[in-house]
């Protein structure tokens, strides 16, 4: 089930629409064991609860920025900080309001970790779609598992998210069963890809015009009732050629 074949982009966002592979394949074994890596994750324990879950659900937490990357010239911008939205087309359950989140930490958007994994997608896009300038809606996420609560990742079930391409990134499992992510081809709803992201790094790299995702439910799986999984998710968004 975790089988992570060396990702090739352009064969495999062409052909199949997504890509699942590690970080420490496409970016090398040290990427992960780096101090930035380890001060990048770290800032996922300073999360703010999602107030804006019409669920009534308390079991995420999360930030949001939004950059742009010019792959023609490499370079990656925050950009000012704003509210996210969604239609209630794309988004049933949240979608149609502004929802409001608190910004990435300053040393979080500056991250050398965020920089070179924007960098890898932009790449693998340029060889997929030609060079573009990016706009990419970022978030970090934590989705906790409690004794009384399930953590939902997609408590809007199978979905698109109304952009060009999906970056889940895994940072952390903890203390958790469930969460086993899937890709489907849109029109069929044919089941693509499953896959429990287990290992710091692993990822999935979809198309979103193509395909939709969703991810089972999370469950604790330790003696105090509590558990998380810890994700970066960046929806890139062509703004030019």
């Amino acid at each position: 089930m975790n089988d992570v074949a060396t990702p090739t982009p352009v064969t495999h966002l062409k052909s199949q629409g997504y890509i699942h592979g590690k970080l420490s394949t496409v970016l090398g074994a040290q990427f992960i064991q780096s101090a930035e890596w380890k001060q990048f994750t770290d800032s996922w324990n300073n999360l703010s609860q999602d107030g804006c879950m019409a669920d009534g659900g308390t079991y995420r937490e999360r930030r949001y920025s939004e950059f742009s990357y010019d792959t023609a010239a490499g370079n990656m911008t925050l950009l000012a900080h704003v509210p996210y939205s969604q239609t209630m087309e794309v988004n049933y359950l949240n979608g149609g309001i502004e929802r409001h989140f608190e910004p990435f930490e300053p040393h979080v958007a500056d991250s050398p970790v965020l920089r070179s994994v924007f960098q890898w997608c932009a790449d693998s896009l340029s060889e997929t779609v030609g060079e573009a300038t990016w706009k990419i809606q970022t978030f970090q996420n934590r989705i906790l598992a409690r004794s009384d609560e399930d953590g939902q990742p997609t408590p809007e079930g199978m979905h698109r998210d109304g952009v060009d391409f999906v970056l889940t990134l895994l940072i952390e499992r903890n203390s958790i069963d469930g969460g086993v992510s899937a890709v489907y081809e849109a029109q069929t709803q044919e089941c693509l890809k499953e896959v429990e992201l287990s290992d710091p790094g692993e990822f999935l790299f979809a198309d979103d015009e193509l395909l939709l995702h969703s991810v089972t439910p999370l469950s604790p799986s330790a003696a105090d009732g509590r558990g998380h999984r810890d994700v970066l998710i960046a929806m890139f968004t062509r703004t030019e050629s």
